[in-house]
């Protein structure tokens, strides 16, 4: 399976997209159990972050999910927390929270985040995310089997939601009178597999988004009938069973000329992992 993967990021990378379908020979008929995480604290996660990376340049961690990035609450536990607590000397008493911010990640999403360690590295990981010369790739599952498309290309502008209850909360596309200053979107994805959980039908997506929108994975992949599982957000609050949200930063590739970034997670959404209660088709 993890094969498979380098694969379909290799179809995104290079551009190879047909109308061919893409056959995934990955059937299992384990069944898993569902269990409920335990809510995420300082006193209970600041010492748990996992470094993907150190140089005198960054750091890639594999960010947990239902954390933030940073906080001004010096109660809530963030990313930039974990890093100073286990990195003390490396945090920067001139910046807020002690590191540099390159991109984010929001607060549901696991997976490879980078932080820059000094300011030259903030100003080069600063350039490629906004020229678009980096190169992201997220597994998610989704609600429902995708069904006639292995391959596709979601094209769908994404701008605020100006409802007042939604407004900073939510995003949207212009097919509804409310989306405000609509942009250019645009997600490219593979269909690795297709499952079940809790007896319901899923399909595990690989995303790459060629533009970096608030939220953009989460309302295309709305916006084609297949909410992101767990969504609460994008769900109208309805998806509440599980224990997060299914949608995970997998690979992250920035070519800095102080040094080229290219950090790889496993796949957390397998069977092995008795809370997804997942299984494969």
């Amino acid at each position: 399976r993890e094969k498979m993967t380098n694969i379909y990021m290799n179809i995104i990378h290079y551009g190879y997209w047909s109308n061919e379908p893409l056959i995934v020979a990955c059937k299992r008929t384990r069944r898993v159990i569902f269990t409920m995480s335990d809510s995420k604290t300082l006193d209970t996660h600041l010492d748990k972050v996992e470094v993907l990376h150190k140089s005198e340049h960054f750091i890639v961690v594999n960010k947990d999910f239902d954390v933030v990035i940073n906080s001004n609450d010096p109660e809530r536990l963030s990313i930039y927390r974990q890093l100073s607590y286990k990195y003390p000397e490396l945090a920067n008493e001139k910046l807020t929270h002690g590191f540099y911010v390159a991109h984010r990640l929001d607060y549901s999403t696991s997976g490879v985040y980078l932080i820059p360690v000094t300011k030259a590295a903030a100003k080069s990981a600063g350039k490629l995310f906004e020229h678009k010369q980096t190169k992201k790739y997220y597994l998610a599952l989704v609600r429902g089997h995708v069904l006639n498309r292995n391959v596709f290309t979601i094209d769908y502008p994404i701008g605020k939601d100006s409802r007042p209850e939604f407004m900073g909360i939510r995003m949207c596309t212009p097919d509804y009178d409310y989306c405000q200053d609509p942009r250019d979107a645009t997600t490219k994805c593979v269909l690795i597999e297709t499952g079940y959980i809790d007896n319901q039908a899923v399909s595990k997506l690989l995303l790459s988004p060629k533009t970096g929108r608030r939220h953009q994975l989460r309302v295309h992949c709305k916006e084609i009938g297949h909410t992101i599982v767990g969504d609460y957000t994008y769900s109208d609050k309805t998806d509440t069973s599980q224990y997060r949200m299914f949608l995970h930063a997998m690979r992250l590739c920035l070519p800095s000329h102080l040094e080229n970034i290219d950090i790889q997670t496993q796949d957390p959404f397998t069977e092995a992992d008795a809370r997804n209660n997942y299984v494969v088709e």
